[in-house]
This record gives structure tokens, C-alpha cells and sequence, in this order.
């Protein structure tokens, strides 16, 4: 009877520490959830921002707010052990939350080796390191396949977010339109997303226009490429085209796709 009860006492310990084990993450996020989703932790997600709407499943996962207005209430309430941002808390938020125990993790890739890095970061973090290895390789196996159809001369691309005023993006964007084999005549902006001129849009003359954004128009510039050979393209998913996450990939492919059809 004793042996019974010391081997009931031993699989109770081991019971308790493998759920110790699972770490209780809150993603304010779209990108860092379906990363997470994607390396094996969808379990461990509490909480997630508003935007967070794939795959399927996150969209059942509480809502948290914006990563800029979350809940603080509610996040605190969850006990998280991880909080995981795409862009950076306000400071005294963040160090609050962080004398509290709560480690946050910020995860803004600015390329696609930078996604890598993140994805292995945070394979590393929660050891799912051969999971991240394996999304990261069948990613670079497919933008490798992709790298054989690029030809000639890259299309000039536009990416229209807001028609007024004009808002374009670049950085991440810009990367995934090169790996597709385009050029982004708005690499050069200096922040992430801005108003761009119509003049140096017209200037810059885009072969191709890529709304993805909340505008409908692309005004009746008929002097630019894109417009005169009619190759402005408003059907494309901007949670696709825009979230620096695994799918970046499929919207490589998509891209790709688009410039060379």
C-alpha cells in the first residue's frame, strides 16, 4: 500500500512540473501570434490583441486590446509569464509589467533573415528549437524555388495604403517585394509607413501599384506605368502582404506571382 502511494505521490509531481512547464503567453500581435501558433505554442497563448486572426483557433483566444491600449487590468489578471509586442510598449507600461515577473519580448522584423532570427529567438526561448528549424527551412527551400523564376529587370512597385493622403510602406514590405523580384520605389522612406508624394510617385512612375491598404483610388494618374497598362492589383489580403510572420512566405509566392504573370 505504502508502494502504491509513493508511486500516486511520484506521478503527481511529475504531473505538477509539466504543467509548470507551460508557459502562459499573452501576444498583443498578429505576427507574434502566428508565429507562436506555428513553432507548436498556440496552447500556451491566454490572451492576444485585437488583430490576431489567424489561424482559425486565435480568434477563440481572449482579446487583450491594441498593443498600444491593452487591457493592463486583464493582462495582469491572466498571469502571463511572456508578453510578446510588435512594436514597443510605452516605457512605464513596460516596466511595470516587467516588475511584476513578466518578461516581454519584442519581435519587429525589418527582413526576412530578421523573421528567421526571431522565429529561432523564440524557438530557443520556449524550446521548441527543432519546430522553428523546420518552419525556417521550408520557408527558405520555398523563396529559393521562387528565386529561380526572376528575370530581367525588377518592376518598379508601388504599395498604396491611404489615398489621402498618400501612405505607402516600406521596410519589411520592401524585403518581401525584392525576394518576389520587385523593387519598392518607397525603400528609401525612413520610417515604416508615411505619406508619399503624388509627384514623386509620378516621377518614380511604378510599373506596378499594390493596394493593400484602406484606400479605393489610385487617382487618374494615366502617365504611370501601373495605371496605363492597367496593372494596379486592390484583391490582395493585406494581412498577407503586410504581417511579418511564417505566411510572409505565401506572400512572397503571391507577389511573385503578380510580377511576373
Amino acid at each position: 500500500m505504502r508502494r502504491i502511494f509513493l508511486i500516486i505521490i511520484i506521478l503527481l509531481l511529475v504531473i505538477a512540473r509539466r504543467a509548470e512547464a507551460v508557459p502562459r503567453i499573452i501576444s498583443l500581435a498578429p505576427n507574434t501570434t502566428e508565429i507562436l501558433f506555428s513553432i507548436g505554442l498556440g496552447y500556451s497563448i491566454v490572451g492576444t490583441d485585437d488583430f490576431s486572426n489567424y489561424p482559425e483557433e486565435a480568434k477563440d483566444i481572449e482579446r487583450l486590446g491594441t498593443f498600444n491600449n491593452p487591457n493592463i487590468e486583464r493582462i495582469i489578471l491572466l498571469k502571463p509569464d511572456y508578453i510578446l509586442v510588435n512594436s514597443g510598449l510605452e516605457k512605464s507600461m513596460e516596466d511595470y509589467l516587467t516588475s511584476l515577473g513578466i518578461k516581454v519580448i519584442k519581435i519587429s522584423p525589418k527582413t526576412m533573415e530578421d523573421l528567421y532570427g526571431d522565429i529561432r529567438k523564440l524557438g530557443a526561448i520556449f524550446n521548441k528549437e527543432e519546430d522553428a528549424r523546420n518552419i525556417i527551412q521550408n520557408m527558405q527551400s520555398r523563396i529559393k524555388n521562387i528565386s529561380r523564376t526572376i528575370k530581367g529587370r525588377p518592376p518598379k512597385v508601388f504599395v498604396q495604403l491611404f489615398d489621402d493622403p498618400l501612405v505607402t510602406v516600406s521596410s519589411f514590405i520592401s524585403d518581401i517585394i525584392a525576394l518576389a523580384g520587385g523593387e519598392n520605389i518607397a525603400l528609401d522612406m525612413k520610417n515604416d509607413s508615411g505619406i508619399f508624394s503624388y509627384e514623386v510617385l509620378i516621377d518614380r512612375n511604378p510599373d506596378i501599384i499594390l493596394v493593400v491598404g484602406f484606400s479605393g483610388n489610385t487617382g487618374n494618374f494615366h502617365s504611370i506605368n501601373a495605371v496605363k497598362n492597367k496593372r494596379v492589383y486592390k484583391n490582395l489580403d493585406p494581412d498577407l502582404i503586410l504581417r511579418p510572420g511564417p505566411r510572409a512566405v505565401e506572400a512572397v509566392e503571391a507577389l511573385n506571382k503578380v510580377f511576373y504573370e
